[in-house]
């Protein structure tokens, strides 16, 4: 199996074929951060696609391209942020005192919830090790080379993560 790196420079190299495999790759968690800040599955959708062809139009501009991971999970939470603000934007005025449509939040499982807001309650860089690694499946070795941060770093930031969730998860049980 190819590492992201090489994936990235091929396609950087004109080979656009394997953008797909990065996508597929990634689409989970890119999907799962656009519904953090959404909470609608089919505007995340929109967001995580959007997200995609932002990384692809600026992948040349990736300085360590085996962070691709870390990088579209950033692209997609200004994307997520991008979409909420022209949903909030094309709201009638009467409804803007109304809080945000969650109809359509149905397809993801209602025990992953909870879940999601804990995670959305972390730090970024905890956010961002945890998807890597829960999410994406990556061991923590990857994860360091993709961030660019010490192997003991990221292993705290797991470690710390871990018991951050934890104690979010018991709280919203209460």
């Amino acid at each position: 199996m190819q590492s992201d790196a090489e994936l990235v420079n091929a396609v950087l190299e004109g080979d656009q074929a394997f953008y797909t495999e990065l996508i597929r790759r990634h689409q989970r968690s890119v999907l799962a951060t656009a519904w953090q800040t959404l909470g609608d599955y089919h505007a995340a959708e929109d967001a995580a696609q959007e997200a995609f062809v932002a990384a692809y139009e600026n992948l040349g501009g990736l300085r360590n391209p085996a962070s691709f991971g870390a990088w579209v999970l950033k692209i997609a939470r200004r994307q997520a942020m991008r979409v909420a603000k022209r949903r909030l934007a094309a709201r009638p005025i009467e409804a803007a005192g109304d809080p945000p449509a969650r109809e359509n939040a149905a397809p993801l499982d209602e025990h992953l919830q909870p879940l999601l807001a804990a995670l959305d309650g972390l730090p970024d860089h905890e956010r961002v090790v945890v998807t890597l690694h829960y999410v994406e499946g990556y061991n923590v070795q990857t994860i360091a080379e993709m961030t660019g941060r010490p192997l003991g770093t990221v292993t705290k930031q797991l470690s710390r993560a871990v018991v951050r969730l934890q104690r979010m998860l018991t709280e919203i049980e209460r």
